[in-house]
């Protein structure tokens, strides 16, 4: 307590020109005091009551009633921190430092004041904390910037979700708990599907409300006690406290109509959504933040696979275990290839089947390993569209073949592109714009889709076809046969070419059945004013005969193998002889 004989001006420091100091401290935001620890006494300087905007200076003459005017949540005072202290007085006193703030509910202001209390203690006779003097620094604006800077570390801006880092730390913090009481709980992937093409129908600020709209919904259906993040750019993670696996279908079951069953309205339209949900269940079959990202991402994409929106709850499998080890080991090898530059195209002639000229070569995608050793297609494509790299490889592909039609004039080439990389706005674009700048290519560049994809989506095959071919380039249909897509639907999709799978071209001369495919394939094709191509062909009784089928062009080892190097000539050097298959 006070001693009662003292004023308030007998407990302000002195401090020369104390008219100068005051200034001085004012003009910066501190003040600085004295407390005596034994009598509680605080002695300020003069400019201390309107600094801190205290109603009656009484509020501040003791330790006790300055620790009142603190925020009741605060977790430590000045008290706190020099009371506990363990270090040892030397002679110079031991430092301290702590933030708080004085409650705008028991100040003159309306607003919380945040200050910053450095100072020193000094030891009695006892060893014990007997006097200490400190500035407090006012901090506000300090504060408001830590303050956004941590909400900005741990929030995703857009959405107001928790980002990708707070959420692992969720999730280490969840495996944490559960060691201790032995539960479960659940790590569930939300994804939103085709969000690339709502970006670039509706453009980026409707992509942008239907997310925020996907987290404003699941953070009012979800139990407090679940945690919420954004995972991605199209992909939320929600963390599933006190949860089994059939808890978590039926959670996710409910996330799933909840999500989809109302459109969202943005201002460029209503936006039907859709769903897919991949989970693992913690810790029994994903033991730490790493293994659940990836089991929850591996279920999702099974999910994606099937037909219908689900939710699929991950299982511990040896043998997919080792084939996802395979891929991940591949995935490494095609990304590596292509930072290096060991991705290229290789060259394949199409022969006119009457003439027995080249008409065209297709490029076929070739990796090389480090050893000299080159992957052909079949082996690492179908990877690279399973693990979603297969843009990066249509990319490059894309690429060296614009660069090889500039480069060589004669060249007359076809390229296929996975039907995910066909409806990528970017690949499009680039396809635009190198006709826009050469349009003369656009002749001599054929883009190939298989069937088994232009089959996923009727609709949006049809649009890249239109797409492609008002940019003047000619389209064809791959591996016709092997997907599913009907003779009765030939006649929705305008393609310029249609190439025959290559497996009804085995033992030809044997099959009845292939035979009245490949014949029935060209009448059709002559209905739809369409080219026909036949792969894999190897011998010349086969060529005869579907050279007297009507087929038109022929591919195959009997008009030559794949190779690297460019079977036209460069700007500025010799024409190439024309050549002529030998079958």
């Amino acid at each position: 307590m006070p001693d009662s004989s003292e004023t308030g001006a007998d407990r302000r420091l002195s401090a020369g020109d104390s008219a100068l100091t005051d200034g001085v401290l004012a003009s910066v935001g501190e003040c600085v005091y004295e407390w005596i620890i034994g009598s509680d006494v605080l002695r300020w300087n003069d400019s201390a009551v309107s600094l801190l905007c205290v109603k009656d200076e009484a509020a501040i003459e003791t330790g006790r009633a300055f620790n009142a005017l603190l925020l009741p949540e605060t977790q430590k005072n000045r008290n706190d921190v020099v009371m506990s202290s363990e270090e040892q007085d030397a002679g110079e006193g031991v430092a301290f430092r702590l933030q708080y703030a004085l409650s705008g509910q028991v100040l003159s202001t309306t607003s919380d004041i945040w200050v910053e209390d450095t100072g020193r203690w000094f030891a009695g006779r006892d060893g014990k904390p007997d006097r200490a003097v400190g500035v407090l620094r006012i901090i506000n604006e300090r504060r408001q910037l830590e303050e956004r800077l941590d909400r900005m570390s741990r929030f995703d801006p857009l959405t107001g979700l928790f980002n990708r880092a707070h959420l692992n730390l969720c999730l280490e913090e969840t495996f944490e708990q559960l060691k201790k009481t032995g539960e479960s709980a659940a790590f569930i992937l939300i994804g939103l599907e085709h969000f690339e093409l709502i970006n670039s129908v509706y453009g980026y600020d409707c992509g942008d409300t239907v997310i925020s709209e996907i987290a404003r919904r699941l953070q009012e259906n979800l139990r407090d006690i679940d945690i919420v993040g954004r995972f991605s750019g199209a992909k939320v993670g929600v963390i599933l406290p006190e949860t089994d696996n059939q808890a978590m279908l039926v959670a996710g079951h409910r996330i799933l109509n909840m999500l989809r069953e109302n459109v969202i309205h943005t201002p460029q339209g209503d936006i039907a959504i859709s769903i897919s949900i991949g989970g693992v269940i913690l810790p029994q079959n994903a033991r730490d933040t790493r293994r659940a990202f990836m089991a929850a991402y591996q279920a999702l994409a099974e999910s994606r696979r099937g037909r219908n929106a689900s939710i699929v709850s991950y299982r511990h499998d040896p043998r997919k275990d080792a084939q996802r080890l395979k891929a991940a080991r591949m995935a490494e090898r095609i990304v590596t290839a292509l930072k290096e530059g060991r991705v290229h195209l290789a060259w394949q002639p199409v022969v006119d089947s009457q003439s027995g000229e080249i008409a065209f070569h297709e490029a076929l995608i070739r990796l090389e390993a480090p050893d000299g050793s080159v992957l052909e297609a079949g082996d690492f494509v179908s990877t690279a569209e399973s693990l979603g790299l297969i843009r990066m490889v249509d990319h490059h592909a894309l690429d060296r073949a614009l660069e090889t039609l500039v480069r060589c004039p004669q060249a007359r080439i076809s390229l296929n592109v996975s039907f995910d990389t066909a409806c990528d706005p970017e690949w499009l674009s680039k396809l635009a714009h190198r006709a826009h700048r050469n349009p003369e290519i656009a002749t001599r560049l054929i883009v190939e889709i298989t069937e088994s994809h232009a089959a996923e989506s009727m609709e949006e095959a049809r649009r890249f076809i239109d797409n492609v071919k008002e940019l003047g380039f000619r389209v064809a249909l791959d591996d016709f046969g092997a997907g599913f897509t009907s003779f009765r639907n030939l006649k929705k999709l305008p393609f310029d070419i249609i190439k025959v799978d290559g497996q009804f071209v085995d033992h030809l001369e044997e099959s009845i059945e292939n035979q009245s495919f490949i014949r029935a394939l060209v009448d059709l094709a002559r209905l739809f004013d369409a080219k026909t191509v036949v792969e894999w062909v190897e011998d010349t009784k086969t060529a005869e005969m579907l050279r007297d089928w009507g087929v038109d062009y022929l591919q195959g080892f009997n008009y030559g193998e794949p190779q690297r190097e460019l079977p036209w000539a460069e700007v500025g050097t010799a024409p190439p002889e024309a050549k002529k298959a030998v079958g």
